[in-house]
């Protein structure tokens, strides 16, 4: 049987923090090719408490924490940004020694931000001279939406898109289920992790919405549900094992009111005692009273609603998931549920085409009135997505696609 070794490489970047950050695509996948009798292996080049970290790891109570982090030399496009760029996970040496000794046949590498590309590619560097005569293979986020460029410049020899996965089957040599359903339904291979601070879940994949910004369309299915039992099986064997605090990475947590109202329920009688956060934003116009109750009592913190602008004749041009009507009442429900001012936060957008600054006052003035916390996003052109279109230079090239170049988009766009 193939020996395969999954890796989730360095982020490159200005700014970098494990805000519940962990490789759900790739643990989900160690679970299934154990499951089909592949010698698996890992490593992932962003565990904060690898064993090989000499010292005590320091974690915030909501188990999140800074990343190790060495100053590195910026890319060419990004050499006149007068900011530290540095590179966040474990030291070089450590990563090496993290390595196995056996030499894979296969190595399934994974990606995240387009613009985080450097890091993918210096493993895929490093990998390459430690295992000559493996099969290197790359997916994830970067390798769907840039993917030309990630199939010209990344070096490995195969890049497959996130809705391709079933070309992974024929590189293993046998047939192996790869579809979504079986990715999602899958329990998550938290093994990896020594004594982790919390764990990641979904109950979806994909977004019924369409939002103009957003390129979920591109990275999963409209909206796929994960079998209740199984949903139910994966958390209460995490929590058996010691895991308290929880992520949910659904990008549509609420949206199928029934089910999670019958999993929240199903949850609390199970006497699962554990902390919860979305750090993707809850849709607001699902949070009535009754949801705002059953999140309360299952152990929601700090529970986000995504609102991104309070203007609603803009808001229309971007999506057709909350007004501000709805994000007004699910504050309210919020309220009644038992949450205190400053117990929820609200996602703002800053930087996006037709904005001006006066809408993000106008929402930061709301959302304060309504005793909620602010957590402003920068806009950023993401490939695939109409407000990407008036931006050429940063579509041709990843690393302008990077947030922190907000205020400085003009340099790369097409006026």
């Amino acid at each position: 049987m193939k020996k395969v070794l999954l890796v989730n490489p360095w982020i490159h970047d200005f700014a970098a923090y494990d805000l519940w950050l962990k490789p759900w695509g790739l643990l989900k996948i160690s679970s299934i090719l154990k499951q089909s009798g592949f010698d698996v292996f890992f490593a992932d080049a962003l565990d904060r408490h690898h064993p090989l970290i000499k010292g005590k790891v320091k974690d915030k109570p909501d188990g999140t924490g800074k990343f190790h982090a060495e100053e590195i030399d910026r890319p060419a496009p990004l050499k006149d940004i007068p900011r530290k760029y540095k590179r966040y996970g474990l030291p070089p040496d450590i990563f090496m020694e993290a390595l196995p000794g056996e030499d894979p046949d296969i190595i399934l590498v994974s990606s995240g931000m387009t613009y985080w590309y450097p890091g993918v590619f210096e493993c895929i560097g490093i990998l390459r001279k430690r295992y000559p005569g493996a099969l290197i293979v790359l997916g994830g986020i970067y390798a769907t939406l840039a993917h030309e460029h990630a199939v010209r410049e990344s070096g490995a020899d195969r890049v497959i898109k996130n809705g391709e996965l079933y070309r992974l089957s024929a590189l293993m040599g046998k047939k192996v289920d790869f579809t979504y359903n079986n990715i999602l339904d899958t329990d998550i291979d938290n093994d990896w992790y020594r004594d982790p601070p919390y764990a990641v879940l979904r109950l979806s994949l994909g977004c019924p919405f369409n939002c103009a910004y957003c390129a979920q369309k591109l990275l999963a299915p409209d909206l796929l549900q994960k079998d209740m039992g199984k949903a139910l099986g994966e958390v209460e064997g995490l929590y058996e094992k010691g895991i308290k605090r929880f992520a949910f990475y659904d990008d549509a947590l609420l949206v199928n009111s029934g089910y999670i109202r019958e999993y929240l329920g199903k949850m609390i009688k199970k006497r699962i005692k554990a902390d919860f956060y979305t750090p993707n934003g809850l849709h607001a116009r699902y949070l009535d009273g009754e949801m705002a109750l059953l999140i309360k009592e299952a152990g929601f913190k700090r529970p986000v609603l995504s609102l991104e602008i309070s203007n609603d004749e803009k808001a229309v041009k971007w999506h057709e998931k909350v007004t501000r009507k709805e994000f007004e009442d699910a504050v309210k429900n919020l309220k009644n549920a038992g949450y205190r001012e400053g117990e929820y936060t609200v996602y703002l957008m800053q930087g996006a085409p037709g904005m001006d600054p006066s809408d993000l006052r106008e929402g930061m003035d709301l959302a304060v009135s309504l005793g909620a916390k602010v957590s402003v996003s920068d806009f950023s052109p993401i490939p695939g997505t109409p407000m990407s279109e008036g931006f050429p230079e940063a579509l041709r090239e990843p690393l302008l696609q990077n947030n922190t170049l907000t205020k400085l988009r003009d340099r790369f766009s097409s006026t």
